[in-house]
């Protein structure tokens, strides 16, 4: 299953489309990470512990976060891994 071809053609809006929620990432197995713009820190995301504190429906589609590495001032940026079409989505 997976590597379909379809998929190396879509854009953000078809990934945000496919999988508009954390809760919907988290049903089709996607593994997330979060990675600094500035000091290149990268770190898994946990997708049940988003669940439990911001619910199924939140979208992560556009967002960032502060970077957790100490004095560091960047952003963390989401980026996903769906396992069916074996392709990295910018988050």
């Amino acid at each position: 299953m997976g590597h379909n071809p379809r998929f190396r053609v879509w854009g953000n809006e078809d990934w945000q489309g496919y999988c508009p929620t954390i809760g919907d990432m988290d049903r089709r197995s996607w593994s997330l990470t979060a990675k600094c713009s500035t000091c290149d820190l990268q770190m898994e995301v946990r997708t049940e512990v988003i669940i439990a504190r911001l619910g199924k429906t939140w979208s992560p589609w556009g967002k960032t976060a502060k970077c957790r590495r100490l004095h560091c001032n960047g952003r963390m940026y989401l980026r996903g891994y769906a396992p069916r079409a074996g392709e990295y989505v910018d988050i």
